[in-house]
């Protein structure tokens, strides 16, 4: 009986109020309690609507682009250039000539094959054609297609200017001009740049002689060395003056006269075996010192070399890329930004759930509380 009693005062006592709880027992009023709602701080809340703010800005020209539609405008290069095409339009330039003496090749990964970035003819640098640096790809001929964008937005336009501004790149000139440039040191360029020289700006050229010619000739069964070959020139009537460049299958000739009257001889001598190349002499300079020619010719150490036998001159002139100018992004189209809506729209979701968020931080943590 002592022990039913005592059972039932420790059933009583376990379940009544305040009464201690067993080690292995669970205790019900902790059951009860619920966790403290998360709070969602002022910083955490306006970090998150500034970083959502920011890439919806980021993300606005894509989204112009993702919305220009199917079919890419047709426009001018002087459309561009005068301003009457906005950034991030979806455009066909057509009649668009490419300075590809100028052109950079440029990339923002060193495992990619990157761009060939070049001007267009006649724009002063304004307009440039970026196309892929793959050069087994199909050239792009005719008009040229894709996105506008501004020039100095793209990624690698910090490492194009640099380049640009670091390695002088020739553009040409015809040699009135030239020496019509000699009082100024200013002129325009075949492509119509406008050119301004110092002194130390290089200058180079191509001249060819008139009086002289190399004649290559191909060993074959007939004329099978540098002696047979020798004896049938001599045989034409042509003079050499000295041989080089042997290779395993030709041998170059100096030869005194034009290139269209040995190229008879050599027909009617019946060797055929050999063509006739115009010999050309190379030569550096300085705008500086050039400047300094006579009226006789252009003046380059002790050669004077006429006018009339110089067709284009090279000017090696180092100059930064101009503000506000374009970029055409070929192979570019408004279909290959079609996640750029998903993502907005996600974006603005989330930008409204914190300024919500922020909005009932700032009320809880900084204005005072209603008695």
């Amino acid at each position: 009986m002592n022990g039913t009693m005592a059972s039932a005062m420790a059933d009583v006592t376990e379940g009544a109020e305040g009464a201690p709880i067993a080690k292995d027992a669970i205790d019900p009023e902790l059951v009860k309690l619920s966790r403290p709602r998360p709070k969602i701080g002022i910083v955490t809340a306006a970090g998150l609507v500034f970083l959502c703010v920011f890439f919806l800005i980021r993300l606005q020209p894509d989204r112009r682009f993702a919305g220009a539609g199917d079919a890419p405008a047709r426009v001018a290069v002087a459309d561009i250039t005068s301003g009457k095409v906005g950034a991030d339009a979806y455009i066909k330039l057509e009649a668009a000539e490419l300075v590809m003496s100028r052109a950079i090749r440029t990339s923002t990964n060193k495992a990619g094959l990157g761009l060939r970035v070049a001007p267009v003819r006649g724009t002063g640098e304004k307009l440039w054609i970026a196309m892929s640096g793959d050069g087994w790809e199909q050239p792009t001929l005719g008009a040229f297609t894709g996105r506008l964008r501004e020039l100095g937005k793209l990624p690698f336009a910090p490492a194009l200017d640099e380049y640009a501004q670091d390695h002088p790149r020739p553009l040409f000139a015809a040699a009135p001009t030239v020496r019509a440039a000699f009082a100024t040191g200013k002129l325009t360029a075949i492509t119509g740049d406008e050119l301004a020289l110092d002194d130390k700006t290089k200058v180079a050229f191509d001249t060819t002689d008139p009086n002289s010619s190399i004649i290559v000739a191909t060993f074959n069964v007939r004329l099978k060395d540098k002696a047979a070959w020798e004896k049938g020139l001599a045989a034409a009537g042509i003079a050499v003056t000295g041989s080089h460049d042997p290779r395993e299958d030709t041998i170059q000739f100096d030869a005194t006269g034009d290139p269209a009257h040995l190229t008879a001889q050599l027909l009617a001598a019946e060797l055929w075996a050999a063509r006739v190349e115009p010999t050309t002499h190379h030569y550096d300079t300085t705008w500086g010192a050039l400047k300094t020619s006579s009226p006789a010719g252009f003046v380059v150490g002790t050669t004077v070399i006429p006018d009339a036998q110089l067709d284009l001159v090279g000017l090696y002139v180092a100059r930064e890329i101009p503000a506000g100018a374009y970029a055409l992004i070929t192979d570019e189209n408004p279909e290959e930004y079609w996640y750029v809506l998903p993502i907005t729209i996600a974006l603005a979701a989330i930008g409204l759930v914190f300024a919500w968020a922020l909005v009932r931080a700032v009320k809880r943590d900084l204005l005072p509380t209603r008695a």
